[in-house]
């Protein structure tokens, strides 16, 4: 598979939850993690999305649930090469790219967050989201009636 040259940057990050609920949680290193990574795409501002979504738990106890979305812009020359009949696919490795931001954004966050609670030890293990992704995702303009 030829890789994609696409232009795009880092158009922010929108912290849309982290909820540290540690009352009654003992002092512990083993955690349970639980992740989810999503996508979406706005066509109007040609803006790629990356959700995720990390849990850390202990004994079945909740003690952090965290979101984070990641905003791409991507270049108008990019599109122009990605789109066709109102369909826009992005390729896996560019997945994987705009997963990382969003990870390494959190380990910041986390740490920052964290610091002076019965959390603050806590870790999110690297990930290698090139592994994860192994084919492109598609996105379909609606048209609203």
């Amino acid at each position: 598979m030829e890789r994609m040259n696409i232009k795009y940057r880092i158009g922010g990050f929108d912290l849309t939850q982290f909820v540290p609920t540690w009352d009654g949680l003992e002092e512990c290193e083993n955690f349970d993690i639980k992740s989810g990574v999503d996508f979406a795409y706005n066509f109007e501002q040609n803006v790629i999305k990356n959700i995720l979504n990390i849990e850390f738990s202990h004994k079945q106890k909740t003690a952090l649930k965290i979101q984070l979305c990641t905003f791409v812009a991507i270049s108008e020359d990019s599109v122009a090469s990605l789109e066709k009949d109102g369909k826009i696919s992005f390729p896996a490795d560019f997945l994987a790219q705009c997963a990382s931001f969003g990870h390494g954004a959190l380990r910041g966050i986390m740490y920052l967050k964290t610091m002076n609670t019965p959390l603050e030890g806590i870790i999110l293990p690297p990930v290698v989201y090139g592994e994860m992704f192994k084919k492109p995702v598609m996105f379909e303009r609606k048209t609203v009636e």
